[in-house]
């Protein structure tokens, strides 16, 4: 299949995924094609058994600059065309939430409005130093979309949250690493850094990962009885896995867990 604006490679056989935004001219904005092969790739991921953890980046000098402001105002209806944009995006936003192997944000550069949605929607998030990061979104007159406003206020809080969204400052890695946004800075390669974390993930529990997934997203929609009731679902479906049976008979033989992701 040939997806020009988001790349698909494996590493590790196919435990490892690397995601590519590559619209690099454009600092890997969001388009109609972008979307499109986004789904494409994250459908693809959902259907393959032996994924274990997903790294998330961008090609060129930015991880996404956000949305294609062009593309956006040469449209004979910019609201028609933003919202058929963003509901396929959120396609791939929602299938991604649904994948067991947790997903790294590799952010290798700039990171604003919808890019900053995605890298929200990633379970952790690696920023090289010169990173810089910005809701953007009401900068441009618009409300965000893409999960942005359904994970920030989780990530950072919702007053933190807030102010990134109405006052849109330009902050750095440093800054975005001491509200939560991100959870490591590096001066490394920040692709490497996130391989070396999603080897370590690679081998845990995959679908335990997943089952928190579920989990933490359905934390702020459900009350404590719909919760508790999740939770005794979710604790059934992770005590009937291998790695479940695996971990307990590594515990007793005092040995590290072999975990297979299944």
């Amino acid at each position: 299949m040939t997806r020009e604006t988001v790349l698909l490679d494996y590493v590790d056989g196919k435990n490892i995924a690397i995601v590519r935004l590559n619209r690099p001219t454009a600092l890997n904005a969001l388009n109609p094609q972008l979307a499109e092969d986004f789904v494409s790739v994250v459908n693809e991921l959902q259907a393959e058994p032996e994924l274990r953890a997903v790294v998330l980046t961008g090609n060129g000098k930015a991880f996404s600059a956000g949305g294609d402001l062009g593309a956006f105002k040469a449209a004979a209806d910019a609201g028609q065309f933003l919202q058929d944009l963003a509901g396929q995006f959120h396609q791939g936003i929602n299938a991604l939430r649904h994948i067991d192997a947790p997903f790294i944000a590799a952010i290798n550069g700039p990171c604003f409005g919808v890019g900053l949605s995605l890298a929200c929607a990633c379970d952790l998030r690696v920023a090289v130093e010169s990173a810089t990061f910005s809701v953007a979104f009401t900068g441009v007159g618009l409300s965000p979309d893409s999960g942005l406003p359904y994970f920030l206020p989780k990530i950072v809080g919702l007053g933190m949250a807030t102010e990134l969204a109405f006052l849109n400052p330009m902050i750095d890695a440093k800054r975005a690493k001491e509200i939560g946004l991100v959870n490591v800075v590096t001066s490394q390669d920040v692709v490497e850094e996130a391989l070396t974390l999603a080897r370590k993930l690679a081998a845990m529990p995959t679908k335990a990962l997943g089952l928190v997934k579920r989990l933490y997203d359905a934390s702020y929609t459900l009350d404590l009885k719909q919760h508790l009731d999740l939770q005794i679902e979710c604790l059934g479906k992770a005590a009937s896995t291998e790695d479940f049976r695996e971990g307990c008979t590594a515990f007793l033989e005092r040995r590290k867990p072999a975990y297979q992701g299944r």
